[in-house]
């Protein structure tokens, strides 16, 4: 038996593929004991918890459509997503340009950062009007671009930069634009919206329409070519396919494709992955926090470098008791954390919770780390240079194709979705035309 194609990796750029794909006879196969990578949600009361991926993209983008016709609904992040808290102080509105008067900073400070601000506002304003996002400051780092900063002021844009899981001077210059352009979208951003009920309902209620056809804990082996198929070997077992889409991580997935296409596997070695830690809590307090209104504030100077109030989407009508928190650590520093038990990180972050919002203390009902050491991708200098071996079909037969966030300068689910969608286009273009030369 020859499938249609085989898909391999959960992820959302994977199951992007499988749902259009499902009229085919299509396998997906996913190495851990879940689908949907880095989308990880549970059910909690009234509530849920995050612990990766939790801001889906505006009404009209791939994401956005396949949720809906899965019958899931997403709501508009309404909680301010651009706080920022520095030494006691915690801005979560006004102007974002009025932030370096408004923080406990000295003149040379305040002068700095508003400086770095300008610039970076002017750069993401040429970021959106270029041709190729790739090539955008792509021959120097981030901590390049801004230059010297005051101690202070750099910890501020090392925070920022951290959402990304890169340090200033790991992430390339117009990634690190490219993040805060993307922040500063407003309503037709890729992260404006969440999902009710939490992110992992997406990956489960698309495993559920594709059943059996969507397997877990099936680690691929290898991908061969036999003639003009590709066998795929998970398990023991060898699945032939006429196309198959790899959808893994990149680290994963480039000694899977060396032997097809090798310089493919070359370029996805290259990638660069950053680590990061979230702790999903679970409160039980019984009258309104101070940050009932904010989704996001970034925590420059503490373990985390952001807190995030995930139940700011059913915070209409009369306050309900309890509530949801993610905190978010990444890069460099979320690396060193994994060394330590999940005791010890939960006890650091609650520790600075409680500093940055003293209500929380006595709040806490449960608190659960998740560690993800392939946290995202980012772009690095010389990223732009790797593009041409990752693009189009691949390998003698053109049977292989990719897809992942990596693709993008910036990994988002919007983005990894699409480029799952479009090796899907590129399979379904190939079997319509083995049936018609039939």
């Amino acid at each position: 038996m020859t499938r249609d194609v085989v898909i391999v990796g959960g992820g959302i750029a994977g199951l992007s593929a499988a749902w259009r794909l499902r009229h085919r006879d299509v396998l997906l196969l996913e190495a851990g004991d879940r689908l949907g990578g880095r989308m990880r949600s549970d059910p909690c009361g009234d509530y849920w918890l995050n612990y990766g991926a939790h801001l889906f993209p505006a009404p009209g983008t791939l994401v956005d459509r396949i949720t809906h016709e899965l019958g899931l609904e997403t709501v508009p992040v309404t909680g301010g997503m651009m706080g920022l808290a520095v030494d006691g102080t915690i801005l979560d509105g006004g102007r974002v340009e009025s932030y370096p008067f408004r923080l406990p900073l000295s003149v040379r400070e305040r002068v700095a950062f508003a400086k770095a601000g300008v610039k970076v506002q002017l750069a993401v304003r040429r970021y959106h009007a270029a041709p190729n996002r790739y090539e955008f400051e792509n021959d120097r780092t981030f901590a390049d671009f801004l230059g010297p900063l005051p101690p202070k002021v750099h910890e501020i844009f090392a925070c920022a930069a951290h959402r990304a899981t890169g340090e200033l001077d790991e992430l390339a210059a117009g990634a690190g634009i490219g993040l805060f352009a993307l922040v500063w979208a407003g309503k037709g951003s890729l992260i404006a919206r969440n999902l009710r009920g939490g992110t992992g309902m997406l990956p489960a209620a698309i495993g559920r329409e594709l059943g059996e056809r969507a397997r877990v804990d099936s680690r691929v082996d290898a991908v061969r070519e036999d003639g003009d198929v590709l066998v795929v070997s998970v398990g023991g077992e060898e699945i032939r396919a006429r196309q198959v889409i790899m959808a893994a991580n990149a680290p994963y997935a480039a000694p899977l494709v060396a032997a097809v296409a090798e310089q493919a596997a070359d370029a996805l070695s290259r990638l660069t992955y950053g680590a990061f830690l979230s702790v999903a809590i679970e409160t039980n307090e019984t009258t309104a926090m101070p940050y009932d209104g904010v989704y996001a504030v970034a925590t420059p100077g503490r373990v985390f470098d952001m807190f995030t109030n995930q139940a700011h989407a059913l915070r209409v009508g009369p306050r309900r008791p309890g509530g949801s928190l993610m905190l978010f650590a990444g890069a460099q520093r979320a690396a060193a954390l994994m060394r330590e038990s999940d005791a010890v990180i939960a006890e650091r972050f609650l520790a600075d919770l409680h500093a940055m919002y003293p209500q929380t203390r006595g709040a806490i009902a449960n608190a659960t780390v998740r560690r993800w050491e392939l946290g995202n991708v980012y772009a690095s200098p010389g990223r732009g240079a790797l593009q041409p071996a990752l693009e189009g079909a691949l390998g003698a037969h053109e049977n292989l194709h990719l897809a992942g966030d990596y693709f993008a300068e910036l990994g988002t689910m919007e983005a990894a979705a699409q480029t799952g969608l479009a090796a899907a286009e590129r399979v379904e273009s190939r079997i319509r035309e083995a049936i018609t030369h039939v």
